[in-house]
């Protein structure tokens, strides 16, 4: 049996693969829109495709509350793996529906995805129960470190989708990305046993005996936890949608292959991983108090809208958008000439866009044990998402 330092250490390990996992296959979709609207066996209109996307979240605007809660009365290790299960579930349909033939295709990839949605915000908050606990001192660069995995889950799939596609079409690119968030339960069992055994061994299990009713510990929430919960709508919601749209809106709004979408979109999503860890480390050995922390997240968050109206509005030249043809070359009975793709105005503003989400995501984790009650960590983690 290894030390309790080593089982902590086991214990991040685990719930990194799961991160990066969990992101790997939540991002798959958004690399592959224009093949999945275009190739057999899915051929999805963009109004199939956008229920994808909505029936995928739409989970979030309750379940992680729910995860909170169940986190609360059976412990947040064995509801994370429980709602690993759920995921697991969901990549398995969604892998198999490349064998499917017709309707059954789209029936099994949105029920699978279905599945991956109400397990996505929970897998990804509900380790902040068991994990913050017993890294006190140094969770503030846990978090950095965590936050870097996860977005290399999503840089990976970005970076592999479209080599995926090119070696083995749909049925390839999705099926890995399936297996790999199926394997994701594997680790979550893993943390569950480990869990339990420093639960055993600490003073863990007593104070989850020492908790006061949830009812009457919902009324000890600060109102600062709400001001703060209401901010973090708000980033996720400005942010979020970009990742499965932005690789789509890339390739119509500045004519570029799928592949060079993709490679744009690793941009914001390895600004987080090269972001991430020194920033938290930073925070730490500074120890910088909330107040700090909230000044930083008001300046990183300057820049996001600026970028989000700069792809919003930058036409495929770099500049503003065209309105029309030259009405020359129409009157000589000529087609215009495709505008070679811009590549630096694109890429200036993902970059921008993802040095701003990198600072204010980190924020926002690394933050959230100062504003929310210890005995009340694992609802406020999922109220948060």
């Amino acid at each position: 049996m290894p030390s309790p330092c080593g089982r902590r250490c086991l214990l991040v390990v685990c719930v990194a693969y799961g991160l990066f996992a969990n992101h790997w296959a939540r991002d798959s979709l958004g690399a592959l829109e224009v093949p999945l609207e275009s190739d057999a066996p899915y051929s999805l209109s963009a109004r199939r495709y956008n229920a994808l996307t909505s029936l995928y979240f739409l989970p979030n605007i309750g379940v992680p509350i729910l995860a909170g809660v169940l986190a609360h009365r059976f412990g947040a290790a064995a509801t994370y793996a429980a709602f690993f299960a759920i995921a697991a579930a969901g990549n398995g349909l969604v892998g198999a529906s490349v064998a499917a033939g017709g309707g059954g295709a789209f029936g099994l990839l949105l029920v699978g995805r279905a599945l991956m949605g109400i397990a996505y915000e929970a897998v990804d908050v509900l380790p902040i129960g068991f994990v913050s606990p017993r890294f006190r001192d140094t969770w503030t660069a846990l978090v950095g470190l965590l936050n870097g995995v996860n977005r290399l889950g999503s840089v990976t799939n970005f970076l592999l989708e479209p080599l995926l596609y090119r070696a083995g079409g749909l049925p390839l690119a999705l099926s890995v990305p399936s297996a790999v968030g199926a394997s994701g339960l594997l680790t979550a069992l893993l943390a569950r046993g480990v869990d339990a055994s420093l639960s055993r061994a600490d003073e863990a299990a007593a104070q989850r005996a020492e908790e006061e009713p949830l009812r009457t510990s919902l009324r000890s929430l600060p109102r600062v936890f709400f001001l703060f919960l209401l901010g973090g709508a708000c980033v996720y919601g400005a942010v979020v949608p970009f990742w499965f749209i932005g690789a789509k809106h890339l390739q119509s709004r500045f004519g570029m292959p799928l592949a060079t979408a993709d490679a744009l979109l690793l941009l914001p999503e390895g600004m987080i991983a090269l972001v991430a860890p020194p920033f938290g480390l930073l925070m730490d050995r500074r120890r910088w108090s909330l107040t700090k922390r909230l000044y930083w997240s008001a300046a990183s968050l300057a820049p996001i809208p600026v970028a989000l109206l700069l792809l919003a509005w930058l036409g495929p030249a770099g500049g503003a958008p065209a309105l029309g043809p030259n009405v020359t070359t129409l009157a000589a009975g000529n087609s215009p000439p495709p505008a070679a793709p811009n590549l630096l105005a694109p890429a200036l503003a993902t970059l921008v866009l993802g040095t701003g989400y990198a600072f204010a995501q980190n924020l926002i984790w690394a933050s959230l044990t100062l504003v929310a009650p210890p005995k009340l960590l694992n609802l406020c983690s999922g109220a948060h998402t």
